[in-house]
Protein backbone atom coordinates (compact mmCIF):
# COMPACT_ATOMS: atom_id res chain seq x y z
CA UNK A 1 0.00 0.00 0.00
CA UNK A 2 2.89 2.55 0.76
CA UNK A 3 3.93 1.90 -3.03
CA UNK A 4 1.06 2.68 -4.39
CA UNK A 5 0.27 5.94 -2.05
CA UNK A 6 3.07 7.93 -3.77
CA UNK A 7 2.18 7.57 -7.21
CA UNK A 8 -1.29 8.39 -6.28
CA UNK A 9 0.01 11.40 -4.71
CA UNK A 10 2.11 12.26 -7.71
CA UNK A 11 -1.60 11.93 -9.66
CA UNK A 12 -3.24 13.70 -7.30
CA UNK A 13 -0.74 16.76 -7.41
CA UNK A 14 -0.70 17.00 -11.15
CA UNK A 15 -4.79 17.04 -11.19
CA UNK A 16 -4.92 20.07 -8.43
CA UNK A 17 -1.85 21.73 -10.11
CA UNK A 18 -3.88 21.40 -13.67
CA UNK A 19 -7.29 22.24 -12.57
CA UNK A 20 -5.34 25.43 -10.44
CA UNK A 21 -3.69 26.66 -13.93
CA UNK A 22 -7.34 26.44 -15.83
CA UNK A 23 -8.00 29.94 -15.58
CA UNK A 24 -4.23 31.22 -16.31
CA UNK A 25 -3.95 29.20 -19.44
CA UNK A 26 -7.95 30.17 -20.39
CA UNK A 27 -6.87 34.01 -19.55
CA UNK A 28 -3.71 33.57 -21.71
CA UNK A 29 -5.55 32.32 -24.85
CA UNK A 30 -8.44 35.32 -24.42
CA UNK A 31 -5.58 37.62 -24.39
CA UNK A 32 -3.86 36.32 -27.31
CA UNK A 33 -6.74 35.98 -29.37
CA UNK A 34 -7.72 39.95 -28.05
CA UNK A 35 -4.19 41.21 -29.24
CA UNK A 36 -5.03 40.05 -33.12
CA UNK A 37 -8.63 40.18 -35.24
CA UNK A 38 -10.46 39.81 -38.36
CA UNK A 39 -12.95 41.97 -40.01
CA UNK A 40 -14.32 40.63 -43.14
CA UNK A 41 -16.57 43.02 -45.90
CA UNK A 42 -18.33 40.85 -48.70
CA UNK A 43 -19.84 41.86 -51.48
CA UNK A 44 -22.12 39.51 -54.12
CA UNK A 45 -22.36 41.50 -57.88
CA UNK A 46 -23.89 39.25 -60.41
CA UNK A 47 -22.15 36.05 -60.26
CA UNK A 48 -19.00 36.77 -58.62
CA UNK A 49 -18.56 36.77 -54.89
CA UNK A 50 -15.74 39.20 -53.32
CA UNK A 51 -14.43 39.35 -50.01
CA UNK A 52 -11.99 41.18 -48.41
CA UNK A 53 -10.25 39.90 -45.08
CA UNK A 54 -8.62 42.74 -42.99
CA UNK A 55 -6.00 41.55 -40.65
CA UNK A 56 -5.53 44.00 -37.85
CA UNK A 57 -3.21 44.26 -34.18
CA UNK A 58 -5.27 46.22 -31.18
CA UNK A 59 -3.94 49.16 -30.29
CA UNK A 60 -5.56 52.10 -28.05
CA UNK A 61 -7.09 53.80 -31.99
CA UNK A 62 -9.87 52.65 -32.85
CA UNK A 63 -8.84 51.62 -36.28
CA UNK A 64 -6.41 49.59 -35.03
CA UNK A 65 -3.48 48.56 -36.64
CA UNK A 66 -3.89 46.80 -39.95
CA UNK A 67 -1.29 45.43 -41.44
CA UNK A 68 -2.95 42.80 -44.38
CA UNK A 69 -5.45 42.16 -46.25
CA UNK A 70 -7.01 39.04 -48.71
CA UNK A 71 -8.94 39.14 -51.36
CA UNK A 72 -11.19 36.68 -52.27
CA UNK A 73 -12.87 36.57 -55.78
CA UNK A 74 -15.57 33.44 -56.26
CA UNK A 75 -17.69 32.95 -59.34
CA UNK A 76 -20.68 31.49 -58.59
CA UNK A 77 -21.78 28.13 -60.08
CA UNK A 78 -18.57 27.37 -61.14
CA UNK A 79 -15.15 25.88 -59.43
CA UNK A 80 -13.17 29.69 -60.45
CA UNK A 81 -12.20 30.66 -56.95
CA UNK A 82 -8.98 32.96 -56.74
CA UNK A 83 -7.30 34.44 -53.72
CA UNK A 84 -4.68 37.47 -53.22
CA UNK A 85 -3.01 38.76 -50.58
CA UNK A 86 -2.61 42.49 -50.51
CA UNK A 87 0.10 43.39 -48.59
CA UNK A 88 2.30 46.14 -47.43
CA UNK A 89 6.38 46.50 -48.67
CA UNK A 90 6.73 48.30 -45.44
CA UNK A 91 3.80 49.08 -43.01
CA UNK A 92 5.61 52.19 -41.91
CA UNK A 93 6.29 53.72 -45.20
CA UNK A 94 3.36 52.54 -47.39
CA UNK A 95 -0.14 51.68 -45.43
CA UNK A 96 -2.10 50.36 -48.18
CA UNK A 97 -5.67 49.55 -47.42
CA UNK A 98 -8.77 48.56 -49.31
CA UNK A 99 -11.71 50.85 -48.06
CA UNK A 100 -14.14 50.31 -50.41
CA UNK A 101 -15.70 47.46 -52.80
CA UNK A 102 -18.14 48.17 -55.39
CA UNK A 103 -20.11 46.54 -57.95
CA UNK A 104 -20.62 48.89 -60.90
CA UNK A 105 -22.51 48.69 -63.98
CA UNK A 106 -21.01 46.99 -67.08
CA UNK A 107 -22.19 45.06 -70.35
CA UNK A 108 -20.86 42.68 -72.36
CA UNK A 109 -18.28 42.68 -75.31
CA UNK A 110 -18.72 43.07 -79.18
CA UNK A 111 -22.22 41.55 -79.86
CA UNK A 112 -23.39 41.40 -76.05
CA UNK A 113 -24.22 45.05 -75.50
CA UNK A 114 -27.68 44.30 -73.94
CA UNK A 115 -26.13 41.71 -71.83
CA UNK A 116 -25.35 42.86 -67.85
CA UNK A 117 -21.92 42.11 -67.12
CA UNK A 118 -21.10 44.41 -63.69
CA UNK A 119 -17.71 45.03 -62.86
CA UNK A 120 -15.95 45.05 -59.42
CA UNK A 121 -14.50 48.21 -58.53
CA UNK A 122 -12.11 47.84 -55.19
CA UNK A 123 -10.99 51.59 -53.18
CA UNK A 124 -7.68 51.98 -51.78
CA UNK A 125 -5.47 54.42 -50.00
CA UNK A 126 -2.48 54.60 -48.05
CA UNK A 127 -3.77 57.07 -45.47
CA UNK A 128 -2.43 59.83 -46.93
CA UNK A 129 -3.40 63.62 -47.90
CA UNK A 130 -2.13 63.95 -51.87
CA UNK A 131 -3.81 63.32 -55.18
CA UNK A 132 -1.58 59.71 -55.50
CA UNK A 133 -2.63 58.40 -52.12
CA UNK A 134 -6.39 56.92 -53.41
CA UNK A 135 -6.26 55.01 -56.39
CA UNK A 136 -8.80 52.14 -58.08
CA UNK A 137 -8.11 48.43 -58.69
CA UNK A 138 -10.22 46.99 -61.80
CA UNK A 139 -11.96 43.89 -62.18
CA UNK A 140 -13.85 42.19 -64.86
CA UNK A 141 -17.34 40.25 -64.04
CA UNK A 142 -15.00 37.19 -63.78
CA UNK A 143 -12.69 38.57 -61.17
CA UNK A 144 -9.99 39.20 -63.72
CA UNK A 145 -7.52 42.18 -62.65
CA UNK A 146 -7.68 44.48 -65.27
CA UNK A 147 -5.56 47.27 -63.91
CA UNK A 148 -5.14 49.55 -61.46
CA UNK A 149 -5.37 54.10 -61.44
CA UNK A 150 -2.48 53.64 -59.30
CA UNK A 151 0.12 56.10 -60.71
CA UNK A 152 3.26 55.00 -58.99
CA UNK A 153 4.08 51.92 -57.56
CA UNK A 154 3.17 51.22 -54.05
CA UNK A 155 2.83 48.19 -51.53
CA UNK A 156 0.05 46.40 -53.30
CA UNK A 157 0.88 43.03 -55.24
CA UNK A 158 -1.63 44.19 -57.89
CA UNK A 159 0.63 44.32 -60.73
CA UNK A 160 0.19 48.42 -62.16
CA UNK A 161 -0.52 48.71 -65.55
CA UNK A 162 -0.51 52.01 -67.44
CA UNK A 163 -4.04 52.70 -68.21
CA UNK A 164 -4.99 53.51 -71.80
CA UNK A 165 -7.63 56.47 -72.03
CA UNK A 166 -10.17 53.67 -72.83
CA UNK A 167 -9.66 50.66 -70.64
CA UNK A 168 -12.60 51.52 -68.49
CA UNK A 169 -14.90 51.86 -72.12
CA UNK A 170 -13.24 48.71 -73.93
CA UNK A 171 -14.15 46.93 -70.81
CA UNK A 172 -17.67 47.46 -70.29
CA UNK A 173 -17.21 49.82 -67.48
CA UNK A 174 -20.98 51.89 -68.33
CA UNK A 175 -19.92 55.53 -67.48
CA UNK A 176 -22.25 58.44 -66.97
CA UNK A 177 -21.75 62.00 -68.36
CA UNK A 178 -19.39 62.87 -65.89
CA UNK A 179 -17.25 60.20 -66.45
CA UNK A 180 -18.24 58.36 -62.89
CA UNK A 181 -19.41 54.63 -62.67
CA UNK A 182 -23.20 53.93 -61.94
CA UNK A 183 -22.94 51.71 -58.40
CA UNK A 184 -25.03 49.03 -58.35
CA UNK A 185 -23.89 48.32 -54.40
CA UNK A 186 -21.35 49.34 -52.32
CA UNK A 187 -19.82 48.19 -49.05
CA UNK A 188 -17.14 49.95 -46.42
CA UNK A 189 -14.45 47.90 -45.37
CA UNK A 190 -14.58 48.47 -41.53
CA UNK A 191 -11.40 48.27 -39.41
CA UNK A 192 -12.24 48.47 -36.17
CA UNK A 193 -13.29 45.25 -34.13
CA UNK A 194 -16.13 45.94 -32.01
CA UNK A 195 -18.73 48.56 -32.74
CA UNK A 196 -18.89 50.85 -30.15
CA UNK A 197 -15.23 50.01 -28.66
Amino acid sequence: MNNYFPGSFRLLSSLVLGVALLPAIANAQVTAKSTTYITEASLHCDELNVTVETYCEANERLDGACFLQKVKLRQSGTDKFSEKLYLYEDYLKDRSLITQLACVKGKGGKGKEDKSRNKIVLSSTNLGNCKSCEWDDYFSETGVFLGSSREKFGATNFKPRALPGNLLQRHGFVLDDNGRFTEIEKVSVKRIQREGK
